[in-house]
């Protein structure tokens, strides 16, 4: 089933009354509008998925919990306004972020894209060597980029430029600290369509030679771990 108005309506009241019991009481309008179809939209990218890469894991246990963590509630504020699912190989350890598709709402907007939540140093150093080597998966990447009009490219930028030689097409992923391509809407009829599962298996798919890029990187990284 698609979205409709109540997801984000339920987000917002919920976060608003910061109220547990209140959450109980409703916690059935949560389930029906906002965990059904994310759940459904995981289902329609699994085939996808396992096509760009058969190690990422599609559960409806990527779905985030609407709990906040205990340890971040200096606050007291009990829930989270955003609610996402990402996409990604299994962790081995639990603090150590993976290239991952992700997909995410909240009261106000919602959006998807591909990239590491908070990207290692020495992955990040690896993609600018598959870059500044003119690798052939980061050509494909930096190409594939450029082919599309829907996602943009996030993460701090150093304050000076670090590869003044190297052609402009190349220094937006060189000069970054962390890389991620991201699209954000608040576009209803987007959001509500039965067809927001196409769209994002189609952008996915269209996009999917960045996560390739950043998944030799890290194999890089792991095997010169190993060999150390």
């Amino acid at each position: 089933m698609p979205f409709t108005p109540n997801a984000p309506q339920f987000l917002f009241e919920n976060y608003s009354r910061n109220d547990k019991e209140w959450f109980k009481e409703h916690k059935d309008i949560y389930e029906k509008e906002v965990l059904v179809p994310m759940r459904e939209l995981i289902v329609q990218l699994t085939p996808l998925m396992g096509k760009i890469d058969e190690k990422i894991v599609c559960s409806p246990k990527k779905i985030s919990r609407i709990y906040r963590d205990v340890r971040l509630m200096r606050d007291g504020m009990f829930f989270k306004k955003s609610i996402w699912f990402s996409l990604m190989r299994q962790k081995t350890e639990r603090f150590v972020s993976k290239p991952e598709f992700f997909f995410w709402i909240n009261d106000e907007y919602f959006g998807w894209g591909c990239g590491y939540y908070k990207i290692p140093t020495p992955v990040m150093e690896a993609v600018r060597k598959l870059i500044l080597e003119r690798d052939k998966t980061a050509e494909k990447a930096v190409k594939a980029f450029e082919a599309q009009d829907t996602f943009v490219m996030e993460g701090d930028l150093y304050k000076r430029d670090k590869f003044p030689d190297e052609p402009e097409r190349y220094k937006n992923w060189l000069n970054r600290k962390n890389l991620a391509v991201v699209f954000q809407s608040d576009d209803p009829e987007l959001f509500f369509s039965d067809k927001l599962g196409e769209r994002l298996v189609h952008d996915f798919e269209q996009i999917a030679p960045v996560y390739e890029l950043f998944i030799k990187a890290e194999d890089m990284v792991t095997a010169a771990t190993i060999e150390e």
